[in-house]
């Protein structure tokens, strides 16, 4: 991994992070099936530090904190401005044992053994270099320690992200999939992949199983504005000519209005969640 990737992935999600905050209650009630899972299956217990790497805002990592009592979180983004959002609505919800820093999930500047638990909810599958940030959760945590993580699943099961970025891959907007390791969404969809990239890591005893959420909408409008300020397809959709993004959303709400309903565009999604130690 380059700096140069790194950077590029940091400016992106800076410049997401004011979206996702002003969005932090309609993607929470969302994704409340992963958070739930994840925080019931790492086991947090009063006492215990967990890391939380790729927090975005933090709201996963802040539902953990809620069991650690006289415990430590540390809430950790490579984004700053996204550190910053987490800060920011860790102290709306009054969470008080917890602390944020800047860091790269790839290369950790904490000693071996220092964490009971980490959790990460949608971030290695964005990651230039997955293989290192799942050995680095391993060396940081103590013996018997948990990794609670949650990838999406493939194409069929996510049709939210899946039908832009064939769109976008079409158009020739995105490059074609040519079988190495592109960070992306739906990158880890691969079950196979993803476990030999936890047992490369060194994890010895590992748990996944799909879990099913809706993303909702109220309206099309809504939906690209989730596009374009809150997913990784977002700064290519930010980066396209006026005429030609104008094509692709046209193109976007066609292919996804078998899912619109009376009461909105609901789009179902589908993770991997995992336990591993």
């Amino acid at each position: 991994m380059t700096s140069h990737d790194t950077d590029g992935v940091r400016q992106d999600w800076d410049s997401q992070a004011g979206s996702w905050y002003e969005k932090r209650e309609s993607l929470h009630a969302a994704s409340r099936p992963i958070h739930d899972w994840l925080v019931r299956h790492l086991e947090p217990k009063r006492g215990q530090r967990v890391l939380e790497v790729a927090a975005g805002p933090g709201d996963t990592g802040f539902l953990a904190a809620q069991h650690l009592e006289d415990g430590r979180l540390v809430s950790t983004d490579l984004s700053p401005a996204m550190v910053e959002a987490a800060r920011k609505l860790g102290a709306e919800r009054g969470v008080r044992n917890a602390e944020y820093r800047v860091l790269d999930a790839q290369a950790m500047d904490f000693d071996d053994a220092t964490f009971d638990g980490v959790i990460c909810r949608w971030g290695f599958m964005l990651m230039p270099d997955p293989a290192a940030a799942l050995r680095e959760c391993r060396r940081v945590l103590k013996a018997g320690g948990r990794l609670a993580f949650a990838v999406f699943t493939g194409p069929e099961e996510n049709p939210f992200a899946s039908i832009p970025a064939k769109i976008l891959i079409e158009g020739g907007h995105l490059p074609r999939p040519n079988g190495g390791w592109q960070p992306g969404i739906l990158s880890l969809a691969d079950r196979t992949r993803l476990q030999a990239l936890l047992d490369g890591a060194g994890f010895t005893a590992t748990h996944i199983e799909g879990v099913d959420m809706t993303w909702t909408f109220p309206n099309a409008d809504e939906y690209w504005t989730f596009l374009v300020e809150l997913t990784a397809l977002g700064p290519r959709l930010r980066s396209l000519p006026d005429d030609v993004r104008h094509g692709v959303r046209n193109t976007i709400e066609q292919r996804v209005a078998r899912f619109v309903r009376a009461d909105g565009v609901m789009l179902p999604a589908r993770c991997w969640c995992g336990v591993a130690s």
